[in-house]
């Protein structure tokens, strides 16, 4: 490592430190400062190390999670963006203690418009695609244009193994499939016939070749599933991991087999099920053993905003982070699994890291919420009144629905809330302002 690098991997550690010590967040400015001094500094962190990069719209967190705690069961040193800081700044801040001496292995979650640029200074040994679905149409237009930007960082790595969702149609166009990936897929029903269409509103079902809108032989949700396309040869790919059935799920616990052998994780969800998938795809890539590999998936405790349990005296709450319809959805599914009263707190910001555009709510299904006994709703953040009118037209309680200033009442709304398990539903700078307030 030059001198250079050296002071300014020293700068960025001490910036970090006196960070924590102020109990600030520290997953991005050490970073930042030390990229600013050193466009190098990636390169001198990352020696000795075998790089796996976390890509996706959505469940990048999730399955990072996943993937670390499986592979501590195999690794001595095992680095990674732990808080979900998945820029240039959070990759840096990340890598600061790798030691320059010692092999290593780090799992990082990137942004997929920020794919090239890390490409740029680090190179992926592997690639875990999760998904790509609409999100932030202000930043990242549409899905498609997600896709080039994923396929671009690629280009940058062709010699990286890439381990893709082979139930997402757009993971299956030539574009990627020239990178030959290893495939996984939900694979629960094998009869039946390609007659099914795709989820009400789903993007990507058309076929890349003959513009035909792709038919399913099963539908996970959204446009993940068995897919076929009707007039041309367009198909889902050959699969090599795949679950083949999901024997258990609930609020906070799911179960489910591959080849055979019986997986379990602490949080409940499809969406959850295919992050762990990813993350067994993965480790099987990198020889773990499957007992190993279990044993990892148990161990690993809930994520914050990823369905985080939270103790507020005699309350219960349970916090989700929703940023597009198609995470959204998912969240409310797993909340029709509630059994008992619940009450309903959701938070909308329009930041540039929440999405300037909160036109998507309207392309969620809030009415689905209308199957629970939800006994009080809230809503706070800098787009209070959209997300009232919003839950308004879905029609969800016979009361009025509260807007509050999160902020400063947060306490006042939990101690009047008389259900013991309240939701939130909150998007990204307001959760973050929230766990904030709530000292977490």
């Amino acid at each position: 490592m030059s001198l250079k690098s050296k002071l300014v991997k020293v700068l960025a550690k001490s910036i970090r430190s006196s960070l924590r010590l102020l109990n600030r967040n520290a997953t991005s400015l050490p970073g930042y400062i030390a990229y600013k001094l050193d466009k190098d500094i990636l390169k001198e962190l990352s020696k000795n190390t075998k790089f796996i990069f976390v890509t996706g719209t959505n469940g990048k967190t999730m399955t990072t999670h996943f993937l670390v705690s499986i592979l501590k069961e195999e690794y001595p040193i095992v680095l990674t963006n732990e808080s979900g800081s998945n820029m240039v700044q959070g990759i840096i801040t990340s890598l600061l203690d790798n030691p320059s001496d010692k092999e290593s292995i780090a799992v990082l979650e990137v942004d997929e418009a920020n794919l090239v640029r890390i490409g740029n200074y680090l190179k992926a040994d592997y690639i875990a695609l999760t998904n790509i679905f609409r999100d932030q149409m202000d930043r990242f237009g549409e899905i498609y244009n997600i896709l080039d930007k994923i396929i671009e960082g690629i280009d940058l790595m062709p010699d990286s193994k890439i381990i893709a969702n082979g139930d997402l149609p757009l993971f299956s166009y030539d574009s990627l499939s020239r990178f030959y990936p290893v495939y996984y897929a939900i694979r629960e029903n094998e009869e039946g016939a390609y007659v099914l269409d795709a989820e009400f509103n789903s993007d990507g079902i058309l076929c890349p070749h003959c513009h035909s809108v792709l038919k399913y032989k099963s539908v996970n949700y959204s446009s993940l599933g068995d897919f076929s396309c009707p007039n041309c040869d367009f198909k889902s790919p050959k699969i090599k991991y795949r679950i083949d059935k999901i024997t258990e799920e609930n609020p906070d616990h799911s179960e489910f087999v591959i080849d055979g052998y019986n997986y379990e994780v602490n949080v409940g969800g499809k969406y959850n099920i295919y992050n762990a998938l990813t993350a067994i795809s993965v480790a099987r890539e990198l020889g773990v053993s499957q007992e190993k590999i279990k044993e990892g998936l148990k161990k690993q405790k809930n994520v914050f905003g990823r369905q985080e349990n939270i103790k507020i005296k005699d309350k219960n709450l349970i916090i989700n982070l929703v940023k597009n319809p198609t995470g959204l959805n998912q969240v409310i599914d797993l909340m029709l699994l509630e059994d008992k009263d619940i009450s309903l707190i959701c938070l909308l910001n329009d930041n540039y890291a929440d999405g300037l555009d909160v036109s998507w709510i309207y392309d969620a299904n809030y009415e689905k919420l209308k199957n629970l006994n939800i006994k009080k709703i809230y809503v706070s953040g800098m787009r209070s009144k959209d997300m009232k009118r919003r839950l308004e037209i879905a029609e969800l309680i016979d009361q009025p629905i509260v807007e509050f200033d999160y902020e400063n009442e947060i306490y006042d709304v939990i101690d009047k809330i008389n259900t013991s398990d309240i939701y939130v539903l909150s998007t990204y700078t307001a959760m973050l302002r929230l766990r904030e307030v709530l000292d977490l």
